[in-house]
């Protein structure tokens, strides 16, 4: 661990962290588990510096791959443990979670309120015991019935050690639960929360300084209410917006040293998406739903990994 996190946190970790998920683990012995046995190839990520990592790819105008809702695809539901592993066989490494929390207490990955789009269950997840959810199986793009669960919060960290880091969005859930899920997966130093205002962004700061953190900043004057505020934005990506970039303020981002992020969604629903130009408009990370086709375009499983031989500041 490169950071040292409070006295308050980790005792909230040893009190709230998915409480009730230790007796339940038995429960669940056809989960989404990571295999007993991994190719090191596979963690080739192990202790990798998350900011350093992204500073030489600012710097070497390298894009990264972010898995919208880890990438579902046919054969593979959004927010599941299946996607994840397939998002990153292509070449993302930034899997984009959703956090829910079930009625005892529980963090699972689930977008919506209820467990009605993406399962074969129906019912909302806050009126939903963990052990009533983890009954249920997942449904892919197409509706079929897939032989995986909904995974927790701790399933997902744990199957990303090594293998790639959290984008976290949190619904229906506090940065407090967050932080000490965090913790308690020792999982601080490879994740990225996600804030959607400034306010936002400088609370999550005081609660775990060391975290990074992804936000909007439209102007300088944002800029210093995020310092002014304890915000470390050697820690924070800013958030563009959904569309194809903001060439020009990336570049005063970049010239700040600060990382930048977006996602053309609508263009890849519409069929007129232009990964090339996205990579061109310069951000570090990209925000895709059709994460094969996104890292095609861009070579990403290769660039990634080259980005980490030439980076030795980043190296674990």
């Amino acid at each position: 661990m490169r950071f040292l996190v409070g006295v308050s946190l980790f005792a909230l970790a040893a009190c709230t962290a998915e409480a009730p998920a230790p007796d339940r683990a038995a429960e669940r012995t056809d989960m989404q588990a990571p295999p007993a046995q991994t190719a090191a190839a596979d963690l080739w990520l192990t202790g990798v510096d998350l900011p350093a990592y992204l500073d030489c790819a600012r710097e070497q105008s390298v894009t990264l791959l972010q898995a919208h809702r880890t990438g579902d695809r046919a054969g593979a539901a959004e927010n599941s443990i299946g996607a994840m592993q397939a998002s990153l066989d292509d070449g993302a490494l930034f899997m984009e979670m959703d956090v829910a929390k079930t009625s005892d207490g529980v963090l699972i990955l689930m977008h919506d309120d209820t467990v009605d789009r993406t399962t074969n269950g129906t019912g909302r997840v806050d009126e939903m015991t963990y052990a009533q959810i983890s009954e249920l199986r997942l449904v892919d793009v197409d509706g079929h019935e897939l032989d995986e669960g909904v995974p927790t919060f701790s399933d997902a960290l744990a199957f990303l050690d090594g293998r790639g880091f959290a984008q976290v969005d949190l619904k229906d859930t506090t940065f407090d639960e967050i932080g000490a899920a965090l913790v308690a997966a020792d999982a601080v130093d490879r994740a990225v929360v996600i804030t959607y205002s400034i306010d936002d962004a400088i609370i999550l700061s005081g609660i775990l300084p060391d975290v990074a953190l992804s936000t909007g900043a439209r102007s300088a004057e944002d800029l210093e209410r995020l310092e002014q505020g304890g915000v470390d934005l050697g820690l924070t990506t800013i958030w563009l917006g959904v569309g194809t970039g903001q060439p020009e303020w990336d570049a005063v981002l970049a010239n700040l040293g600060i990382e930048t992020s977006f996602g053309d969604f609508g263009g890849e629903r519409n069929g007129t998406v232009d990964y090339t130009l996205l990579n061109q408009n310069g951000a570090e990370v990209i925000s895709v739903d059709d994460v094969p086709a996104a890292a095609a375009a861009l070579d990403a499983h290769d660039a990634s990994r080259a980005l980490l031989e030439a980076c030795p500041a980043a190296q674990g």
